[in-house]
């Protein structure tokens, strides 16, 4: 039991199923091309025995961590990938072979700096639902305005409401936006007080806003897996705050710099004795 959790954790074990995980992609990407009978057959071969180290790899996992393995989120995302890849995919569940292209995802859990990235994503959910409902409550009044505004004059962009959602999704992305704006400055020559507006708020403003909730969320996930590993190494690490931390470090300088003007002081007063 001990050497199979001695391989399971080892860096070498752990990238080489790296390396299996590109293999694989490489695979199911030729896979998808027109190819000669043999070809593909060595192809599936290799697929399939791609999918049998997955296999080894989980059940050896299972084997040395037991019910504390269902304890961790990306042990869980890996059995089901693979446990897609194992079902039948004949009849109704033949959509289960495009699923198969789900193993590429194994590289988001065998990859600590792409494991910290999709993290830092979960964990700006709440911040950013918050910022998509702000988001959504000015697209839906901005459609209903353009609707009103442009809708008869201007049908191929704001004709319904559906049309001026998507509309107002290429404007905030700014790609083809001038184009949308000339068709409807040539009948609205203060239209573009709208698109103004809308633009600034959404792109410039609220989009930057969802980017620094990210962002931020990504700088916590990054200190989380460091004291994680710190913890690992039996090195407790306090909750401060950034703000915290600074603060203590300026308050132990000040007090160096205190102890190195009285050491000076001495020093100046011996040597004149």
């Amino acid at each position: 039991m001990e050497y199979i959790k001695k391989l399971v954790e080892n860096s070498v074990f752990q990238w080489f199923i790296i390396g299996v995980i590109m293999i694989n992609a490489g695979v199911l990407g030729l896979m998808t091309m027109d190819m000669p009978p043999d070809d593909m057959h060595m192809l599936e071969v290799i697929d399939h025995v791609c999918l049998a180290i997955f296999s080894f790899e989980i059940a050896m996992k299972l084997v040395v961590y037991r019910l504390k393995f269902f304890k961790d989120g990306w042990n869980v995302f890996d059995l089901l990938v693979v446990g897609i890849a194992l079902a039948p995919a004949t009849g109704e569940l033949s959509v289960l072979r495009a699923l198969r292209v789900l193993r590429l995802m194994r590289l988001a859990s065998a990859i600590p700096s792409m494991r910290r990235v999709i993290n830092g994503m979960f964990a700006a959910i709440p911040g950013g639902g918050s910022v998509a409902a702000v988001l959504f409550v000015m697209y839906y009044v901005a459609a209903i305005m353009g609707t009103n505004f442009f809708g008869k004059t201007v049908p191929a962009h704001f004709g319904d409401l559906g049309t001026t959602f998507f509309t107002l999704f290429k404007m905030m992305t700014l790609e083809g936006w001038p184009d949308i704006a000339k068709d409807v400055l040539e009948f609205h020559p203060r239209a573009w007080i709208f698109f103004v507006v809308f633009i600034i708020f959404t792109t410039f403003t609220t989009l930057n806003l969802l980017f620094g909730i990210i962002v931020d969320a990504m700088e916590q996930a990054k200190e989380s897996d460091a004291r994680s590993k710190m913890a690992e190494q039996g090195i407790e690490m306090s909750e401060e705050s950034n703000e915290m931390r600074l603060a203590i470090i300026e308050d132990d300088v000040k007090h160096i710099r205190v102890l190195l003007t009285e050491i000076a002081a001495a020093g100046k007063k011996s040597g004149q004795q």
